[in-house]
């Protein structure tokens, strides 16, 4: 009888410490871009000067844990098109011509999967990370890597990363002028920083 009782209170304290000593895992918390604290931009080489074309219509919602990365990030993060800027009116007229903005309103990436360089993100110490995802332009969704950094500010996440496309896989044509082309491959780069959704 008493072996019985102390093989019990042995079990007893013996799930006590498991419990203890196990993770606690935590739900994936939402978050947004915060108004006017997200920008994504484009750079292109044309052989009479390489310019660049920026936006902060940015919208989007993200799921993570950031104690825990590897247990995966959900979301996407949308742009508006017609809201990108070049500096040369112009030319952002021809964009949104080439774009097709009527008919295709958002460029929209979707995340697959993350792999970060820690397990957690930290206040205000990077975070490296590899972004796979689902770029769509024009109608035309294609797979995309993008490289980056993540940290954690005062509750907030800020994040920024980069990486390159080619206009024909999107099935664009390159925009000509005087017989010169833009290059076909544009590096592409965003910086935004996500709120708790509340």
């Amino acid at each position: 009888m008493r072996e019985r009782f102390v093989r019990r209170a042995l079990m007893v304290v013996l799930l006590a410490l498991l419990s203890a000593t196990s993770p606690v895992r935590a739900e994936p918390k939402s978050y947004v871009v915060a108004p006017t604290k997200g920008q994504v931009m484009f750079e292109a080489s044309f052989p009479l000067g390489d310019f660049r074309g920026t936006t902060r219509e940015v919208r989007g919602e993200i799921q993570v844990d950031v104690e825990n990365i590897p247990a995966g990030i959900r979301g996407s993060v949308t742009v508006n098109p017609a809201s990108l800027k070049t500096g040369i009116d112009r030319r952002d007229s021809d964009l949104r011509t080439t774009l097709e903005v009527d008919k295709h309103p958002q460029i929209r990436f979707a995340v697959r999967e993350v792999r970060a360089s820690f397990r957690s993100l930290a206040e205000r110490a990077d975070t490296q990370l590899v972004i796979e995802g689902e770029l769509s332009i024009r109608g035309v969704d294609r797979p995309i890597t993008l490289t980056g950094r993540a940290q954690i500010r005062d509750g907030q996440v800020w994040v920024r990363g980069e990486g390159t496309l080619k206009m024909t896989d999107y099935g664009i044509s390159p925009p000509r002028k005087f017989f010169l082309s833009v290059g076909d491959q544009m590096r592409v780069s965003f910086d935004a920083l996500l709120a708790p959704r509340e």
